[in-house]
């Protein structure tokens, strides 16, 4: 699957078309109701306005889904039309697209939307509450009215990879699970979003758990099954926090990782580390420290010296997917 979420018009021949069909698969689902002027409901050209957005989403240049972005008043965001062809559910489309919209909100400033479904869309409501998003009760004769609130909760935590000259790399936001003699752990789900840049977004095949280290150039990454990784380890400068709620890790492009089936301990990257000491102008100590810090990662994981053994066990073992009673296969 190669993804792409575009920012379109609302009368692009796709948007239409897409469109269409979600006003047809509403009229199957609820018969009873009449959906013969919502294709091109006047409500379409708001989501062209200032604060507002539309987007698009092509698999290898085909669309297959779409949604929207208005605002209500300056804080609130409302999401409209979102939408994926039958072909495109079930493989975290949905999801990305959610994401985008939601990180465009923020952008706007928003910092709450809001959204409605029906009883009759257990595949949206299944993603939206495991989303984040919860009920509201204000007297909207409205089967579904969900919201959901874009501000940092307290355990949340920033985590932003760049490249030497500062240039975003990937990024994404983990909960903050706790601190021990290592340092400071955090956690993401197989719901947790990770960016590469401005691409769609990446969702991990299971939990797992970051660790940053109190002192050292390395941050390491613990995978649950079925992840063929359990041990990802970056090597880095050392990463910098901002505040409590915030750290940067500045990538160096060289990792060990021990393989789960066979447990094996590789290094890996080293090409890409040589190209980028010239690419980014590291300097001649940052690239030494780098290669300290390879060696004794690579001494350390394969003989399973803590914390590369069983300390993120604990902290992994609090990291689940709760169900949401809905079905979720966007």
């Amino acid at each position: 699957m190669h993804l792409r979420i575009q920012r379109q018009h609302t009368g692009s021949a796709e948007s239409r078309e897409l469109r269409r069909e979600f006003v047809a698969e509403l009229a199957l689902r609820y018969p009873e109701q009449d959906f013969s002027a919502d294709a091109d409901t006047a409500e379409l050209p708001v989501l062209d306005a200032p604060g507002a957005a539309w987007f698009v989403v092509y698999d290898d240049g085909q669309p297959i889904g779409c949604g929207g972005l208005r605002g209500l008043d300056e804080h609130t965001g409302e999401l409209k039309w979102i939408y994926l062809r039958e072909a495109a559910r079930g493989r975290n489309v949905g999801r990305s697209l959610l994401v985008e919209l939601e990180d465009t909100a923020r952008e706007f400033g928003y910092t709450r939307l809001r959204l409605s479904t029906g009883d009759r869309q257990p595949e949206a409501l299944g993603l939206y509450v495991s989303a984040g998003y919860r009920p509201v009760d204000d007297g909207v004769p409205v089967a579904h009215r969900l919201d959901k609130d874009l501000r940092p909760g307290p355990d949340d935590v920033r985590v932003d990879f760049r490249k030497y000259d500062g240039s975003p790399h990937w990024h994404t936001t983990l909960r903050r699970l706790g601190q021990d003699g290592h340092g400071t752990w955090l956690g993401g789900t197989r719901r947790t979003p990770w960016r590469r840049g401005t691409r769609p977004p990446h969702f991990p095949q299971a939990p797992h758990v970051l660790l940053v280290p109190h002192e050292g150039g390395w941050v390491a990454n613990f995978h649950a099954p079925p992840r063929r990784t359990a041990v990802y380890v970056d090597v880095a400068v050392r990463p910098v926090w901002t505040g409590a709620g915030h750290v940067t890790v500045v990538d160096l492009d060289l990792d060990v990782v021990r393989r789960r089936d066979t447990g094996t301990v590789e290094l890996l990257d080293a090409d890409e580390f040589a190209e980028h000491q010239v690419r980014y102008g590291y300097p001649p100590d940052v690239v030494d420290a780098a290669r300290r810090t390879a060696d004794h990662l690579l001494a350390a994981v394969t003989a399973a010296r803590e914390p590369f053994g069983a300390a993120h066990l604990p902290w992994l073992a609090r990291l689940t997917d709760p169900p949401t009673g809905y079905e979720d296969v966007a």
